[in-house]
């Protein structure tokens, strides 16, 4: 176990203009590993770069160096304060700083005491991807509102602005690489994957296909911190080969779904705020509801109602991040004029209120637009209880 103390020495000396040491790096990425979010040495360095070179911006951050001081001058540091610190700590950072980043490249692999746990919500104003493949074992993948296996035999690729929750995954023995990257105009014909759900697009590979994108993976991680001239050429050629290798191994039907249940889908998607029914998306389609009903099951598995209100949710979670409107504006926007309702289906799909998600996943530029929330208790550095504008749990510092 890492002891928490070392580690809110390395955050708080890192938000003063202090550039960490290799080994105070690796013990703050060993703590975060410890709660399951899936950073490494590498990872969390460039992390660490990026936000020193941010830090004029990071107002809430730089706003905990003096509440701070008196705590951090003292000879010992208790582990409580230490980890109320901590959580000040994660409640300030811009956890969008990472999709920010033109490549973000890293390396889970489990262990047996803890597993991955770590999830959050895309930015749309940032043309970021997530890309997930699988080394060993199986975890557990939600996207939008629908649950995937990853496994060694598939890869998956996650569009900006997805909800995605790696926090069901039970499985310590999962391994895996991640690379998040803004895509090139150039790579977009490589990502039209066959979709397994609004936001997510998942490939089937055989032995040799997965053998040669770990191969390139690895390739692409240990590049990702070298120094020499030529770094940021080499990796582009090595992120371009490996969405090269996918697109190559695409099956010929990718995307070919039946005319009528695509005709089906951009209907949805251009109506689902409104008060659709199924006999309305049949017809747009020019199919029976019954039959609407058989094979949009079989195409995309899921009914069509589920779909569409996947497509509500998903936008709801969209506007209470990134957006000022209250729950009820919200809610009517997506299609549930009636709050109540509204905050129940939210709850029953999300796990969470529609309030409480807002708190628990903003943004510290988000949420600071939004005094008019209310705060969460916490204790401050003085011992005394005190309110923060949110409260985030440790794994949820790598969020896509």
């Amino acid at each position: 176990m890492v002891a928490s103390a070392a580690v809110a020495r390395v955050l708080y000396a890192l938000i003063q203009g202090s550039n960490p040491d290799a080994a105070d790096r690796n013990i703050a990425a060993a703590y975060f590993a410890e709660t399951g979010a899936p950073v490494d040495f590498r990872s969390f360095q460039r992390f660490t770069d990026a936000l020193i070179a941010s830090l004029p911006q990071q107002r809430q951050l730089l706003a905990l160096v003096p509440e701070w001081r008196a705590v951090f001058s003292a000879a010992t540091l208790s582990s409580d304060k230490a980890e109320a610190f901590i959580r000040q700590y994660l409640a300030a950072l811009d956890h969008s700083l990472f999709v920010k980043l033109p490549l973000f490249v890293g390396k889970s692999v489990g262990r047996d005491h803890h597993p991955v746990n770590f999830g959050g919500f895309g930015d749309t104003r940032v043309d970021s991807w997530l890309l997930v493949f699988t080394l060993a074992g199986r975890g557990v993948f939600r996207a939008g509102l629908r649950d995937c296996e990853l496994t060694p035999e598939t890869v998956v690729l996650v569009e900006p602005g997805t909800l995605t929750d790696f926090s069901g995954s039970g499985q310590s023995g999962w391994n895996f690489y991640w690379v998040v990257f803004h895509c090139a105009d150039s790579w977009r014909p490589y990502l039209q994957w066959p979709q397994a759900g609004p936001g997510v697009r998942q490939l089937s590979l055989d032995e040799e296909t997965a053998a040669a994108l770990g191969l390139t993976l690895g390739q692409l991680y240990n590049n990702y911190i070298d120094s020499s001239r030529l770094k940021a050429e080499l990796d582009h050629n090595l992120l371009e080969q490996l969405l090269l290798r996918c697109a190559n191994c695409l099956p010929s039907d990718t995307n070919r779904l039946d005319p009528r249940i695509r005709a089906a889908r951009a209907y949805i998607d251009e109506h689902y705020a409104s008060d659709i029914t199924l006999a309305d998306v049949a017809a747009a389609s020019n199919l029976s509801p019954s039959r609407l009903c058989g094979l949009f099951k079989r195409e995309t598995g899921s009914s069509v109602m589920a779909y569409r209100n996947e497509l509500r949710l998903v936008q709801a979670a969209q506007l209470l991040l990134h957006s000022n409107l209250r729950i009820a504006a919200i809610g009517a926007r997506v299609g549930y004029p009636e709050q109540a309702f509204f905050s129940r289906i939210f709850r029953r799909h999300l796990g969470m209120s529609p309030r409480q998600y807002r708190a628990h996943f903003s943004s510290g530029e988000q949420r600071a637009s939004q005094a008019s929330l209310p705060a969460l208790p916490d204790t401050g550095s003085d011992g005394q209880s005190r309110t923060i504008g949110q409260s985030v749990a440790i794994p949820s510092i790598m969020r896509h």
